[in-house]
């Protein structure tokens, strides 16, 4: 009879563990308040991008997890909450999801709600190699390049369904327009065009060096009626219409102000303007729609608004989030306006 207890106690701690997050609070706006005077380009000039707020556990946040939820954590040998490499973003509305190979999870906060959620298990497979994801509606969709599949969560990080068929799926982005996911698939040096349940509508792109052809591609975004994709090993950019037709590229490799060394994330934000993630120069590059440089952001170190191979890049409403991978950590910027 002695036993009951135990056993109430621990079925009754997974509520405790999830009811007792504390809100967010104004926890961000503290940290903008701090950072305030993190701007580029410099003073005197007009400043264009400011940083916002850095963090690396969702305490960072202002989600505090309670004596109980430890407890819990502990008992249930639930993983670290810091984040180890992450790797990729996606924003929708309050909630950010952060995928992480280093420790092979995807980080789940809602800023809202004030929780935090740990996704590693996709059925009975750990994730090994969490590369990319995007939010589409209320399900999560996280791309694994080590297992060669896409696998798709809903609100309660249950998994729902296993898109396969492709060889290394990296980088992904939702258009909610067409009701279209977009996929590179990185060792078959092409882009791969599903519906929401994962039905292939289209696909390409090829090796090569040519227009509309691939070496190793791996992030990509959406804007504008516009695909863009980091054509990674050809050092470029490419731009195509949303049925895969060739636009414009630009981009050359070297390793001066406006090159490309080792590309990593692009987003767009709400001028027009390509910002690209840079690991080699731990920068992040803002070029207008002709390839031309307007700015860059960022420098090598751990200090605030620094970077140590920096590579997804996602921006929402005009704040950039970046993975400051080897940090351990994500960091939020504002573009501010002006060109």
């Amino acid at each position: 009879m002695r036993r009951w207890p135990i056993v109430l106690l621990a079925l009754a701690l997974p509520a405790f563990a999830l009811a007792t997050c504390a809100p967010v609070g104004d926890e961000l706006e503290k940290q903008a308040a701090l950072y305030e005077s993190v701007v580029w380009p410099a003073p005197p000039q007009q400043a264009r991008i400011r940083l916002v707020a850095v963090f690396g556990e969702p305490e960072d946040l202002g989600i505090r997890q309670s004596f109980m939820g430890r407890l819990w954590g502990w008992i249930a040998g639930a993983g670290p909450r810091h984040m180890v490499r992450p790797y990729a973003i996606a924003v929708e509305g309050q909630r950010l999801a952060v995928a992480d190979p280093g420790v092979g999870a995807v980080h789940l906060y809602d800023t809202a709600g004030g929780d935090y959620e740990r996704i590693e298990w996709a059925d009975k497979r750990l994730l090994r190699s969490p590369v990319g994801v995007a939010f589409v509606g209320d399900a999560l969709y996280v791309a694994d390049s080590a297992l060669g599949d896409i696998f798709v969560f809903d609100s309660g990080g249950k998994l729902t369904r296993t898109i396969k068929g492709l060889e290394r799926p990296t980088g992904l982005v939702w258009d909610p327009r067409a009701g279209r996911l977009y996929v590179t698939d990185t060792l078959s040096h092409s882009v791969v065009v599903l519906d929401a349940d994962g039905e292939r509508l289209l696909a390409f792109g090829d090796r090569g060096i040519g227009d509309g052809e691939f070496n190793y591609p791996s992030h990509l975004t959406l804007a504008g009626g516009r695909l863009y994709v980091n054509d990674t090993m050809n050092f470029r950019i490419q731009v195509f219409d949303l049925d895969g037709e060739f636009i414009s590229a630009f981009g050359r490799h070297g390793d001066g102000s406006g090159n490309l060394a080792q590309p990593k994330g692009v987003g767009i934000d709400s001028e027009g303007h390509v910002y690209v993630t840079d690991a080699l120069f731990n920068r992040v590059q803002i070029f207008d729609e002709t390839g031309a440089l307007l700015l860059a952001f960022g420098g090598d170190g751990a200090a605030p608004g620094e970077f140590w191979l920096p590579t997804g890049l996602y921006i929402a409403k005009d704040r950039i989030y970046v993975a400051d991978s080897y940090n351990q950590r994500v960091q939020i910027f504002q573009f501010l306006g002006g060109t």
